[in-house]
């Protein structure tokens, strides 16, 4: 077992951030996801006792769904670790409450592979850590560390502590309200770089945080509750940089000194279409509001190549398989240079919005091929061989809900693929070329290439009988 962390003999000069609380308190207001948020003065949260590796009794709760051979962690050189953290919280009404929970740490076995970057994810209400599960690929290859915080009270009860009793006894969270406090304090546990702490001996130059969906609102929740109110003992913020994935609702992202990233897929988009699509604000480079929105173009909120929930005649129209996974890949890999390195992103279209439902029954415009104009291309809107739309419908009332998030996607028949590509060898080519530029744009990942030629060698395009 690794030693409790503590700040130790370390000194340092606290410099709340006052002047730039007050400065940006409007601001944050204004965006902020609750109503009736307060913005109190920066305080250091205290740092949570540690417990760990922990070895047993009995078998960890993995955190992810059974992957494919050969796609674990692991299989990437990765080790993971699972910690015990507990400390206490504070209610409005000064009430301390404790709590005792997990972190589970993914890092690479060879400590030289580590990036510096360390990215934290609140568990989803699931039970998975639905952001880090589909993009791993490109996390992993690129030696990022990836912590899994059981920061909300379902997390605990409903999910870790039943699946081994005995192993997780000691843990509990007393309240709901206790997520934000907990997530801070963790977070500045990772960032401390404390001796015995359960990233030593790594050393994290940047921790962001991300979420999806659920998580996402758990993320925003965080920016609203503790962003301004607390920091590390220099002042700085505990979390350098927000990746914000699918999350819901039509309320903009809060404005916050650090980059951010959202990332609204077109369900969300659809949904928030007949309102106006009140979530979006103006992208910025301002050191006090840096902000980028991608929607990519055929991303749907959830889909059946990620998500194993889906099964074969569940929806009423086959559920989409669009790569989800290497998209975020792309979003949270422009986050890490803009915190990492100051490399200012890119800037991308929205999609677009007719509020038309005749179309497809979205609110989106659709190309000449059926998908959405605009947003972040990808090849498989701009070299389509199929269209990628939402919303699905479950094919039963049980499974209205998940179908509803899925998205679909309708293959062409024989006469559209003809049309567009003289044969199969043509196909590839425009695929292989149109990969190429958006790498170059900064719209697709170098790694994800490999995964975007496989799905083209399986579609068969049918020679035309006439030039």
């Amino acid at each position: 077992m690794r030693p409790t962390a503590s700040y130790g003999d370390c000194c340092f000069a606290i410099f709340p951030r006052a002047l730039k609380t007050l400065a940006f308190a409007a601001a944050v207001l204004a965006f902020a996801p609750q109503s009736g948020a307060q913005i109190a003065p920066a305080q250091v949260p205290d740092i949570p006792s540690v417990e760990g590796p922990i070895t047993g009794p009995g078998p960890m709760y993995p955190g992810l769904r059974p992957l494919t051979p050969g796609t674990e962690p692991a299989d990437y050189g990765y080790v993971t670790e699972e910690f015990f953290v507990s400390g206490t919280t504070l209610t409005a009404a000064g009430v301390v409450q404790p709590y005792a929970t997990r972190i589970l740490v993914r890092s690479p076995k060879n400590h030289k592979r580590f990036s510096g970057i360390v990215v934290a994810e609140v568990m989803h209400s699931n039970g998975f850590a639905v952001t880090f599960e589909p993009s791993r690929h490109s996390f992993l290859l690129r030696g990022h560390v990836h912590v899994e915080i059981a920061g909300q009270q379902g997390n605990v009860n409903g999910t870790v502590k039943p699946y081994n009793p005995e192993r997780y006894a000691p843990l509990a969270i007393t309240s709901g309200a206790q997520t934000s406090q907990i997530v801070a304090q963790v977070g500045a546990l990772l960032k401390s770089n404390l001796r015995g702490g359960p990233l030593d001996p790594l050393r994290v130059r940047h921790l962001l945080l991300m979420g999806t969906s659920q998580s996402s609102g758990v993320l925003r929740t965080y920016q609203s509750q503790q962003h301004f109110q607390a920091s590390m003992p220099d002042g700085g913020p505990i979390f350098d940089g927000y990746l914000a994935v699918s999350t819901l609702g039509g309320a903009p992202m809060m404005v916050v000194d650090v980059p951010t990233i959202m990332m609204p897929t077109q369900t969300e988009v659809n949904s928030g279409a007949a309102a106006g699509n009140t979530y979006r604000r103006p992208d910025s480079d301002d050191p006090a509001n840096r902000l980028r929105i991608y929607e990519t173009a055929g991303m749907p909120h959830a889909n059946g190549r990620d998500t194993v929930a889906y099964t074969p005649g569940m929806c009423t129209l086959p559920v989409s398989d669009f790569p989800w996974g290497a998209a975020v890949a792309v979003g949270l890999n422009h986050l890490v240079q803009w915190v990492d390195r100051g490399k200012v992103p890119p800037r991308a279209p929205y999609i677009e919005v007719d509020n038309d439902v005749a179309n497809d029954g979205s609110r989106l415009a659709l190309d000449a091929n059926g998908n959405a104009r605009g947003g972040v291309r990808n090849v498989y809107v701009d070299v389509p061989v199929a269209q990628y739309g939402v919303p699905n419908a479950g094919a039963t009332p049980a499974a209205g809900f998940l179908c509803s998030i899925a998205g679909w996607r309708l293959p062409y028949d024989e006469e559209k693929l003809q049309s567009l590509y003289r044969n199969r060898l043509d196909y590839l080519g425009d695929v292989t070329r149109r990969a190429l530029e958006l790498v170059g744009e900064g719209w697709l990942l170098p790694e994800s290439v490999p995964g975007v030629l496989v799905d083209a060698l399986e579609i068969d395009i049918p020679r035309r009988s006439h030039p």
